[in-house]
């Protein structure tokens, strides 16, 4: 079981169990995306050209991080988590056997997921974020950005693919929506998977040494790269022509904090 100050990446690909249950659960997320879904995937080849990447995503389904596997795969990536979720007995394990990363609460957590960056970049090619914070159910506009992803692949010199997500609707027997126990029931939507073009990280001048650039210019770039990142994904999903009328507001935390704001994890550093 996780604790805080472990590890956060605790499962290499050499360990059967994170792919046996991986590869289990990717098949019933698979079934899932073509039943209900009617996932379409457009893109791959941008993975298959890629070496070591952050990927982001716009999270907007509960499934999100499965649906994600299955449009990357075979690629595989380990996704970034809030910590709390990762201290929930079973549940946690659970999860990081999936690729989850937990984001440890405290000042230093960007250093902290800079180190085990490098190893999962090392180890699968990707680490993943949503870097909304926050799962916004059925949103198709994005909502401001987090810098810790884009910080991050500024630090480590790596581009950033956007995999977007965009629902339509769809109809079931010519219906969108169906009654049951006396609930009214709405088709899910239709979901498009586009994965984008590798965007690189802005040049950072060298400081006086001819060392690092400086912590200002390595915020700039990073804001740099998170705006062209979401203008590119907002313009994906508007010439796809994704559906606003899903959007049911923020899905609750498993764990929860006074203010969403105010816990680290992916909300801070994502």
């Amino acid at each position: 079981m996780y604790t805080r100050g472990a590890n956060i990446i605790s499962f290499t690909p050499e360990f059967a169990p994170f792919t046996i249950v991986f590869q289990f659960v990717l098949a019933a997320v698979r079934l899932i995306d073509w039943l209900f879904y009617r996932i379409s995937i457009t893109g791959r080849e941008n993975l298959r050209r890629a070496g070591a990447a952050v990927l982001v995503s716009n999270h907007t389904l509960l499934l999100d991080p499965g649906i994600i596997a299955h449009a990357i795969s075979p690629r595989r990536t380990y996704f970034t988590m809030l910590e709390d979720t990762a201290l929930i007995p079973f549940l946690g394990t659970f999860v990081r056997l999936l690729g989850a990363v937990p984001i440890p609460e405290s000042p230093g957590a960007l250093r902290t997921l800079d180190a085990a960056a490098r190893v999962a970049l090392r180890r699968l090619g990707f680490i993943h974020f949503f870097p909304e914070g926050e799962c916004y159910r059925g949103a198709q506009d994005l909502h401001p950005f987090h810098p810790g992803a884009f910080l991050l692949a500024c630090r480590l010199g790596v581009p950033v693919i956007p995999v977007t997500t965009v629902l339509h609707e769809q109809r079931w027997f010519g219906r969108k929506s169906f009654g049951l126990l006396g609930r009214t029931l709405r088709v899910p939507p239709r979901v498009s998977i586009f994965v984008g073009s590798p965007i690189e990280p802005p040049a950072i001048l060298p400081g006086p040494t001819g060392a690092a650039g400086s912590v200002f210019d390595l915020k700039r770039a990073a804001r740099t790269l998170s705006r062209l990142v979401q203008e590119s994904m907002q313009a994906t999903i508007d010439g796809a022509g994704g559906s606003r009328s899903f959007f049911r507001g923020v899905m609750p935390r498993l764990v929860k904090h006074e203010d969403p704001r105010a816990a680290q994890g992916t909300a801070r550093v994502g």
